[in-house]
């Protein structure tokens, strides 16, 4: 049997207790033999030094010594000059570590006592995670909510991150401020001035590593278990999640294409708590809130008491004009508006922070429940950062992936338009990553299937709701791909859709018809517009 091999050394190996009557060297020789029998010590594992192990438990080096040259002789370890001890690949009592190479797990018994879980935890596992598991393979067009780190400047911050590395400062290493880096902060502040219309003092922003994590603790710091808090339907299927951990009463607000129906939400919990907000560009649906509608819903939350988390996602990537301003930067919102962001969309994904702009009086107690439970987000990565906003380079990236964007944006609504206006329909790209279109006599399942089968992916409309009530739609990610990715994948699927062959085919060889290919190309040449007839009959 062929084992790889471990060069982890145990410099603190746990043994089971001695025995009574026991001496040292029994002791020690049956502990060892009972960890390689066991599978604890796998096969061609490195053993501490006898140097070591004796100093560890306290034992005389010979009496360690003596325990090794037994197991060596009975071959359950094996030495080789300069590579130390190692348990023996061959054991000479194999069919007994055959069977333990693999920790056995016992099945619990009937009378053993069930171990409790919460509510949460139950529901967690019955729910479709919050894109966790869905978004590792970012590659597949057009899984949504993924941008393009293809085009980060990683030399820049590679030479950022040296810097601070290199200047071997131990203050570096050792910062753990719960707030966040001030220079960051500053620099926030700073940027959230001039891109969001928002007049926000540094000291009023605290750095986390995720909305998610953001909301979680204002959900804690504001509502009692039972209290009502307002979800946009269709929303963000995260915050609902969190929603749901907080023990909240969420009542469901539906969205129409002037953003979330506010006059709704007043109706049917009037004295909720929270309300979870995309007021820039509502998750999925990508509209604006109207600007009367944000009025009514800062007045409702001023004459309650209540609070607005406003997440500003993704907004700063905004098409055909200059973004709109967020929430908190109308009059009087301050104190009642929550504003996060992440830099994950902004930047990539494994930066792990994002920021908040509190409400004064939130300040202080977020800041104790974030040392308290997260400690900090990442230092090392708020001071690289910090430094990638005061040089100038933050605000380079966000405009160049602005027009990228744009341009993706286009050529991804312009070929839905000519290729695929018989299946699904998709309103004008203004802003963001992605984009929900409605479908068109298929059902959500039926159009995910046709899709999986060309390589492209999706999310189904009905994942962000939960009332059920909206029409069966896709949500598309168009932003991770070059315009050239863009164009083949959307006629390769349309090219499945118009032609038999390729829809027998497309199972065991994905790669398009060169013909029908070709004439779709020509097709859009021209500046055809082309249909898709007959799709029912193909499904």
């Amino acid at each position: 049997m062929k084992v790889k091999a471990s060069n982890q050394v145990t410099w603190s190996l746990s043994l089971d207790a001695r025995q009574e009557g026991e001496t040292l060297q029994t002791w020690l020789y049956r502990a060892l033999r009972q960890d390689i029998l066991g599978g604890r010590l796998p096969r061609n594992h490195l053993l501490p030094s006898t140097r070591n192990l004796a100093a560890q438990y306290g034992l005389a080096r010979g009496t360690v010594q003596a325990a090794y040259n037994q197991l060596l002789s009975e071959g359950y370890l094996e030495a080789v000059q300069g590579s130390g001890t190692r348990v023996s690949l061959t054991l000479p009592h194999d069919h007994l570590a055959r069977a333990n190479d693999t920790p056995k797990i016992t099945e619990p018994t009937e009378a053993a006592l069930p171990l409790p879980t919460s509510r949460w935890a139950r529901d967690l596992v019955k729910q479709s995670p919050a894109f966790l598991l869905d978004t590792h393979h970012p590659s597949k067009p057009f899984v949504p909510h993924c941008c393009d780190v293809a085009n980060f400047p990683i030399d820049t911050w590679r030479r950022l991150h040296a810097k601070h590395l290199a200047a071997v400062q131990p203050s570096i290493l050792s910062r753990r401020n719960a707030q966040g880096s001030p220079a960051l902060r500053k620099a926030m502040a700073d940027h959230l001035a001039i891109a969001r219309g928002v007049a926000v003092s540094a000291e009023h922003i605290v750095l986390v590593s995720s909305v998610q994590q953001a909301l979680d603790i204002c959900l804690r710091l504001i509502i009692e278990p039972g209290d009502t808090v307002w979800m946009e339907d269709p929303g963000y299927p995260g915050a609902r999640q969190i929603m749901q951990g907080a023990n909240a009463q969420i009542v469901d607000v539906p969205v129409d294409e002037f953003g979330v129906v506010v006059d709704e939400g007043i109706r049917k919990a009037p004295t909720a708590r929270l309300a979870y907000v995309t007021p820039c560009r509502q998750a999925p649906m990508g509209v604006a809130l109207a600007p009367e509608r944000r009025l009514k819903l800062l007045q409702w939350a001023r004459n309650n008491g209540a609070y607005l988390f406003e997440d500003d996602y993704d907004s700063e990537y905004r098409f055909i004009a200059k973004p709109i301003p967020a929430l908190k930067s109308m009059p009087h919102a301050d104190r009642h508006v929550i504003l996060a962001g992440t830099f994950s969309k902004l930047l990539f994904p494994a930066i792990g922070l994002a920021y908040l702009a509190l409400p004064p009086q939130l300040v202080d107690p977020f800041t104790r429940a974030m040392s308290l439970t997260a400690r900090n987000a990442n230092s090392l990565a708020q001071a690289v950062l910090a430094d990638f906003m005061a040089e100038g380079h933050f605000d380079r990236h966000i405009r160049k992936m602005r027009k990228i964007y744009a341009a993706r944006a286009k050529t991804f609504e312009t070929l839905a338009r000519q290729l695929w206006a018989d299946i699904i329909e998709f309103a004008p790209i203004h802003a963001g990553l992605d984009v929900a279109g409605r479908l068109k006599g298929l059902t959500e399942a039926e159009a995910i299937a046709l899709l999986h089968r060309v390589g492209i992916g999706a999310f189904p409309l009905s994942r962000y709701t939960q009332s059920g009530d909206i029409p069966p739609g896709l949500v598309m990610g168009f932003a991770a791909h070059t315009e050239q990715q863009i164009k083949q994948k959307m006629i390769l699927f349309a090219q499945a859709l118009v032609d038999p062959w390729s829809k027998a085919q497309s199972a065991i060889d994905p790669r398009p018809n060169q013909h029908a290919q070709a004439l779709l190309e020509h097709h859009l040449n021209q500046g055809m517009q082309i249909h898709l007839p007959g799709v029912d009959k193909l499904l």
